[in-house]
């Protein structure tokens, strides 16, 4: 409806002063911002970009409404995450201790925030070839989440009903409780990188062993006559961050042991062979130094310097 107000009373004084009539008019209004805001998130279709989220109060907002955090490069293949739920990633509502453990490992940025509130989620599946692939999954909520807001009744060290975790309702929650993050994640599921590996992750990854001079970072093993026992890590569990102060050289053993890392396993043949590799090469830099000091002794004595020989080391005769 179009307004026409009017101000005689105004207007006549204005007369009687000699002020002009202004030549400014009212603007036409659209509808609020923030209204369509509502509307798109009803129906599904939009998600926050991170440049645009604010804290206040140590809660995570887009336009005043709360988001959610998840990962969407799962690296599980698409029938885990369509059809087994209990062992697919989670998403989570609460800063709990699954995110302050990942956190501490330097892990946090692999999340991404949306306001998705129907359970199902845009992930990334990857299949044996290491193809990846969009789809929408249910998720079910992170059990450590559920303890730190004591969602109807869940208290350690009771183990949490099946039916309150596969019950829970994302619109149920938005209506009791506000999300709370200490964090800001760096990606939001429409900004987020595509997942896996760089296309020329084999280069990337030669490139950083050849600097190590194919040496285990951990434990100092050389794999140079066994490269394929050497990996590069990517310290924060981002594939597609390949920056140097991102990636770890490891050997197969050391790979295994980072945190999240349980896939990996080595076989007994290269467990032996690594292992007997390093017992090998630290008895070769013992020996190494023990030959280099011995050397710079003998070399001071040709030069007619006043030395100790070590007592260990057999002198001829002349």
């Amino acid at each position: 409806m179009k307004l026409n107000p009017k101000f005689p009373e105004l207007e006549g004084q204005m007369k009687r002063i000699g002020a002009q009539k202004p030549t400014w008019r009212l603007p036409s209004l659209t509808i609020d911002e923030r209204q369509k805001f509502i509307e798109a998130l009803e129906e599904g279709i939009e998600f926050p970009h991170l440049e645009d989220v604010t804290s206040f109060g140590g809660l995570l907002t887009h336009k005043g409404e709360q988001i959610v955090l998840y990962i969407k490069d799962t690296g599980q293949d698409e029938y885990t995450l369509l059809n087994d739920t209990v062992n697919a990633v989670r998403f989570h509502v609460f800063d709990c201790q699954t995110l302050d453990d990942m956190r501490r490992r330097g892990r946090s940025r692999r999340y991404v925030s949306t306001r998705e509130t129907s359970g199902k989620f845009w992930v990334e599946a990857r299949d044996k070839t290491g193809s990846v692939k969009e789809i929408k999954a249910p998720l079910r909520v992170c059990k450590n989440c559920l303890y730190g807001l004591e969602w109807q009744g869940c208290a350690r060290p009771q183990p949490i009903p099946e039916d309150v975790w596969e019950n829970f309702s994302l619109q149920d929650f938005f209506a009791e409780y506000a999300t709370i993050f200490s964090f800001k994640p760096q990606y939001s599921d429409e900004t987020a990188p595509r997942g896996g590996y760089a296309r020329d992750w084999h280069r990337i990854a030669t490139r950083y062993k050849r600097q190590r001079n194919w040496c285990c970072d951990q434990c100092g093993v050389n794999l140079l006559d066994h490269r394929s026992l050497l990996h590069a890590h990517h310290k924060n569990g981002v594939l597609y961050e390949n920056h140097s102060s991102n990636i770890a050289v490891l050997c197969v053993l050391c790979h295994a042991e980072q945190p999240l890392h349980q896939r990996i396993r080595p076989s007994p043949e290269d467990r032996s062979r690594i292992e007997e590799l390093r017992r090998r090469q630290r008895r070769k830099g013992s020996q190494n130094q023990t030959g280099s000091k011995t050397s710079q002794t003998i070399a001071a004595n040709r030069e007619g310097q006043t030395v100790m020989m070590p007592t260990n080391i057999a002198i001829g005769r002349p």
